[in-house]
């Protein structure tokens, strides 16, 4: 009996490895999360490092605040509704017996409805400098596969969620031209289950894992007229390591703990945004087109390594295959008066995965972006936005076998997969500045 159990766990440690992989929310590549900003949400994140309106901005490109008057505050809250269906035409474990669901089932489905807030305060301290703060999460995944799916032996729940704490500085030495730079901490949580075959009833596995970690990010930002500005933003890459309870539950009711600890890097990524005033151009005063293009070096993300203590789990390292990816987006902003604005815009994000490496975990495809928006002056300096984009994602192939003793594979197809994003937005900014209230004393 201890021989047979302490092949279970063998077992259990390998697959529990390969949980740590994570999976993609669905609406940036792999596991980033674009949704700080509603007024971004509305152009399709075309103009994120130049656009700078409000204190969202200081988590795009820092150096985007010295445009504040005064201070800004800007708190966001975005649902993100997910599809993800899988119809598996095939599915084994131990490499000869036959997985299905409920009633024979073959299709799983791991869609999630996910709420995002942010929030992000700044304030002008002097004539040339300007200081800010966000807390928001910039990296995060959701697919929860039910307990009895036909894909239960690769992966039922991959929850990864961040809380990153973002100050930052900007400086305008010369009228037009300004710098800015932060510092980011930043908190990963994991919590991972997955079923594992027995002849006596199914193992469940559950892990709970978290790490602190820190980086930076710096920006420029040129602006040659009210409208009309050219930013580049660079945000540094962050390597977890992540710790915590491992938990295997037998199907007689027995429960084995043990600590994981594995690694896991997020991409660094460079942003080049431009928005234009039509009025530069002797156009319509009333319209400005705004451009982003962003690459994320996601092929940094080629190797997860998990060791388990004590060291019931043997350790062992998965091969995820990552690849750089690009998005490029367009968008279109509208001002008929001065309390409306009407926003719009589309794009193209590539995946870091392909037919070749994609997962039931990280289910992510190359997808197109349509977007629309619109915000309204309630009060004086208050202001409400709302943006709403939906992401098409092209269809694709899974063909995945648990590099485990157990060998559970399981193929199939991704079709009509796609999320519908709903951001709302609050701000209210101000032109007080220190030395203005002082004087005032």
């Amino acid at each position: 009996m201890e021989g047979r159990r302490l092949r279970v766990l063998r077992t259990s440690g390998v697959a529990l490895a390969a949980l740590l992989l994570g999976a993609s929310l669905a609406r940036a590549s792999g596991f980033q999360i674009n949704e700080h900003s509603a007024r971004l949400t509305g152009t399709a994140y075309a103009g994120s490092a130049a656009l700078a309106e409000d204190a969202s901005m200081g988590f795009f490109n820092p150096a985007g605040i010295t445009r504040l008057r005064g201070g800004s505050v800007a708190g966001t809250l975005t649902v993100i509704d997910t599809t993800i269906d899988l119809q598996a035409t095939s599915a084994t474990t131990f490499g000869r017996i036959p997985v299905t669901g409920p009633g024979g089932s073959m299709e799983a489905d791991g869609g999630t409805t996910v709420p995002v807030p942010s929030f992000h305060v700044a304030q002008r301290i002097s004539e040339e400098w300007v200081a800010g703060f966000s807390v928001n999460a910039p990296y995060g995944a959701k697919v929860n596969y039910p307990d009895d799916s036909v894909v239960r032996y690769i992966a039922t729940l991959t929850q990864l969620v961040t809380y990153n704490l973002n100050p930052y500085v900007a400086y305008e030495p010369v009228d037009g031209l300004s710098l800015g730079v932060g510092f980011n901490a930043q908190e990963l949580r994991a919590h991972l289950n997955q079923k594992l075959y027995t002849p006596v009833g199914d193992v469940n596995a559950i892990i709970f894992a978290k790490d602190w970690t820190y980086g930076w990010n710096a920006g420029v930002l040129y602006e040659f007229d009210a409208s009309t500005r050219v930013g580049f933003a660079y945000r540094s890459q962050m390597s977890h390591t992540l710790t915590g309870p491992v938990d295997v539950y037998a199907p007689n009711g027995n429960v084995n703990h043990g600590n994981v600890r594995a690694g896991i890097t997020f991409p660094d990524t460079y942003t080049l945004s431009g928005v234009l005033g039509l009025g530069l151009l002797g156009l319509s005063d009333e319209w400005q087109v705004a451009g982003d293009l962003v690459y994320t070096r996601w092929a940094r993300f080629q190797k997860l390594s998990a060791s388990f203590d004590p060291p019931v789990l043997p350790p062992d390292s998965v091969f995820e295959d990552f690849r750089d990816t690009w998005r490029g987006t367009i968008g279109a902003i509208w001002r008929p008066d001065d309390r409306w604005t009407l926003r719009a815009g589309t794009g193209y994000d590539q995946a870091p995965v392909s037919d070749v490496s994609r997962t039931v975990r990280v289910p992510d495809s190359n997808r197109v972006f349509l977007a629309l928006g619109f915000g309204y002056r309630v009060w004086e300096k208050v202001y409400v936005d709302f943006g709403y984009l939906h992401a098409f994602f092209k269809s694709g192939t899974v063909d995945e076998t648990n590099q485990t003793p157990d060998q559970s594979n399981v193929q199939g197809r991704y079709d009509d997969n796609g999320a519908d994003v709903f951001a709302f937005q609050l701000t209210y900014d101000w032109d007080r500045v220190p030395w203005e209230i002082v004087s005032d004393l």
